[in-house]
């Protein structure tokens, strides 16, 4: 239920809710700016369901666990937005996003960063964990194509060069395929002679 933002200059902000987890990166990373939050589209107060046996599947909203029996103990924690949390004269290099379902929220938090700073975006996302929060396919698709002008792909094809999803291989992925880690790039733009 991290998020991690990294700058060029080798700064690096993470944002954790859970306040154990919080504490053992900041004894793990001294030089990261950690931030005891969850993030999303609006700041202030939140419940916060904390999976003790899979602290991984911890999240703002429920999700569909890949478990049978995960023990969930309401919390309450602090909620944060990228873009009121980073400093407007920072560039923002890289974003990875894995919030159990929150993902598409915390993107729009952070639109004017992203619109800003375009860094490269890796992020989770499916029917079984952004879904449960009320969230289309078509809905995330769009948002990164047009208002953040971002093609999206998974990893696997990224790195084979392939094309990037179009709109119907993106929402079929995300019902019933088996990838849900993406990768979000600004589009290229064409030059015209």
């Amino acid at each position: 239920s991290t998020c991690s933002l990294s700058l060029r200059e080798e700064r690096h902000y993470a944002f954790e809710p859970l306040p154990h987890l919080s504490q053992k990166i900041r004894e793990r990373f001294p030089r990261v700016i950690v931030h005891q939050a969850a993030v999303s589209d609006r700041s202030g107060e939140s419940e916060f369901l904390f999976v003790e046996n899979d602290p991984g599947y911890s999240g703002l909203r429920r999700r569909l666990y890949d478990r049978p029996d995960p023990k969930i103990s309401p919390i309450r924690v602090r909620v944060v937005t990228l873009d009121e949390t980073i400093p407007p004269d920072e560039k923002i290099a890289f974003i990875k996003i894995d919030i159990e379902g929150g993902e598409f929220h915390a993107i729009k938090g952070g639109i004017e960063t992203i619109r800003r700073c375009k860094p490269v975006m890796v992020f989770e996302g499916s029917s079984r964990s952004t879904g449960q929060y009320g969230v289309k396919p078509d809905e995330l698709y769009l948002f990164a194509e047009e208002a953040l002008e971002y093609d999206l792909s998974t990893m696997e094809r990224w790195l084979q060069r392939k094309p990037p999803y179009r709109r119907e291989e993106f929402e079929e992925n995300w019902k019933y395929g088996h990838e849900y880690y993406f990768i979000a790039v600004p589009k290229r733009k064409t030059r015209r002679p």
